[in-house]
């Protein structure tokens, strides 16, 4: 029988091949660059670096759990073990901001305002891999003060894992009510496509 370890890990490396194959598509063909793939280009890294960080700290977490830290060796490992944890906050927190730069594209579109891409572009890409370093530094300080024991995988005080999961809900709330006032503009206009149909 298959562990459910094994199916997690085979899962997560599809979803790499995935990624990486659709990244590929993105970069080489010239005529689809334009700023929305670029924002689902990121999106898609964002979820790469993911799987790699999970598939990382697993291995990693498999092969420390539970063992004193002894030896230069057992705490080198240790320190790789945490890394990986840290990347693997970060590119969780970069997948929900990169959603939400998505949710703000499409609005910025759905409203006709007038902007110029390549201005937001650089604001997008500060909103989608800027703000995670923003709440991943304090949260790994407080682990290395408060909690600096194993890989950090165990939230011994939860604390510390809402300076992660606040910026989580923050985004999806966000998320939340920019898809309704999409929604509300989409169904506003569908009286109008119906007429002209």
């Amino acid at each position: 029988m298959v562990s459910f370890k094994v199916l997690y890990t085979v899962g997560y490396s599809l979803s790499l091949l995935a990624l990486v194959s659709a990244l590929l598509i993105l970069t080489i063909f010239r005529k689809l660059r334009c700023t929305r793939n670029y924002i689902h280009a990121n999106l898609f890294a964002s979820f790469g670096l993911r799987a790699i960080s999970v598939i990382v700290k697993d291995a990693l977490l498999e092969k420390r759990w539970g063992m004193e830290i002894l030896h230069v060796s057992d705490w080198e490992a240790a320190v790789g073990c945490r890394m990986a944890q840290v990347m693997m906050q970060y590119c969780i927190l970069a997948n929900h901001y990169w959603f939400l730069v998505e949710a703000v594209y499409l609005y910025k579109l759905l409203i006709g305002a007038v902007f110029s891409e390549k201005n937001y572009y650089m604001l997008y890409l500060y909103l989608g891999w800027g703000t995670p370093v923003v709440f991943v530094v304090p949260w790994l300080a407080a682990k290395y003060l408060k909690e600096n024991a194993e890989c950090w995988a165990l939230n011994e005080n939860m604390a510390y894992w809402w300076i992660i999961r606040i910026p989580i809900l923050l985004a999806s709330l966000i998320n939340l009510l920019i898809f309704m006032r999409i929604l509300k503009v989409i169904l506003a206009k569908l009286p109008v496509c119906v007429r002209a149909c």
